[in-house]
């Protein structure tokens, strides 16, 4: 098993922001043919069940490489599987409306 992949530069923050707002935060990117991380946390509305998102990390205006391509067009599940450029992609996600600079 091989660990070629690389931590994008705003992969960091983002895990601690994310784990400073209360949501689990699981690395994944060393896996082979995953993506960068799993967060789990409760979606904010009416149906606070807990749920988990898989999200692709990316600087921004960075593209999906064609093996990151394949894994999104074959998800099972597309709507939990996203990417994101800032930790406001991944809040977004969950119904969380706040500003990280």
């Amino acid at each position: 098993m091989t660990y070629a992949r690389k931590v994008d530069a705003n992969q960091n923050a983002i895990v601690e922001e994310l784990r400073a707002r209360g949501l689990d935060v699981d690395i994944v990117h060393r896996l082979p043919g995953l993506y960068d991380l799993v967060v789990c946390g409760r979606r904010v509305g009416l149906d606070r069940r807990p749920c988990c998102v898989r999200v692709e990390v990316k600087q921004p205006g960075e593209k999906l490489t064609p093996a990151e391509e394949r894994l999104h067009a074959s998800a099972r599940y597309p709507d939990a599987l996203i990417i994101a450029y800032n930790t406001q992609d991944i809040l977004d996600w969950f119904g969380i409306r706040e500003s990280y600079t």
